[in-house]
């Protein structure tokens, strides 16, 4: 019981107490893979530790029949119950906020891009071009990946601007970055809507996975053109935390350029 205990205590520190405390502040944005990683990792042994503190009061349910007394073995055999009640619990909360999670990230290309749109396939993606009004490329992961561009960004940069923004989206689906979102989202769901530590996670890892796809495009399309791109973006959207990027970007200290190389899969 003591042992269960005392997992369950360092349970509560990984999962409620490190996000509120582990804030994405300045030395995250500087080493957001790190960070992020970090965050993960203190999530996935606090849940480890949860697991293993269930198994600790099955396992005294078990023994209860060597108990020295009567009541010894009646808080055994309580909380061996308890603990499966819990994993019962669990299974059935984890199932209940998954489905719609899932269910939301399988959106296809045809959903997105309509008959007329053109479409360019890719060995590795496929790049379409969508007449639209919006200002922002997503890409779509799955078996058959995709990168969405509308045709108002694609006006409003450059072309190694537009390359820098298509390397950026590349970086999210060869991370496979939505399956760490999709953690997060499940994660807050999970958790009381009172504690903070949920909301600080799934914040936590949207603005390090763009930090990270930045630092990936960045190396490959160039910083210069990415920071412009997103510069720009922010101009038309109106959304400061773009020109923070960007300006990341411009005081950091990147590769030469000669050692830059964009993925055959994304050149245009």
């Amino acid at each position: 019981m003591l042992l269960s205990a005392a997992l369950v205590a360092t349970a509560f520190v990984l999962i409620v107490v490190t996000p509120t405390v582990l804030k994405a502040g300045p030395w995250a944005v500087r080493h957001p893979r790190t960070a992020l990683l970090m965050w993960f990792s203190a999530c996935a042994l606090g849940c480890a530790c949860v697991v293993a503190s269930i198994v600790a009061a099955v396992i005294g349910g078990l023994m209860a029949g060597d108990a020295p007394d009567g009541a010894t073995a009646i808080a055994l055999t309580v909380g061996s119950w308890l603990g499966l009640g819990i994993v019962g619990a669990a299974i059935a909360l984890i199932v209940t906020t998954t489905e719609p999670i899932v269910h939301a990230s399988r959106v296809s290309l045809s959903d997105v891009v309509p008959a007329h749109g053109s479409v360019d396939e890719r060995r590795a993606l496929t790049l379409a071009r969508i007449t639209s009004n919006d200002v922002v490329a997503c890409s779509l992961p799955g078996r058959d990946p995709a990168i969405i561009i509308p045709s108002r960004l694609e006006a409003a940069l450059t072309r190694p601007q537009l390359q820098a923004v298509i390397a950026h989206e590349y970086a999210h689906l060869r991370g496979r970055h939505h399956l760490l979102k999709a953690v997060a989202s499940i994660n807050t769901a999970c958790l009381p809507p009172r504690l903070r530590a949920g909301r600080e996670l799934k914040r936590a890892t949207t603005l390090l996975l763009e930090l990270i796809a930045d630092d990936a495009a960045a190396k490959q399309a160039g910083p210069v053109h990415l920071a412009n791109a997103l510069a720009a973006i922010g101009d038309l959207t109106g959304d400061a935390g773009l020109h923070l990027r960007a300006e990341r970007l411009a005081i950091r200290r990147w590769p030469r350029s000669r050692s830059r190389r964009v993925p055959v899969a994304i050149k245009i």
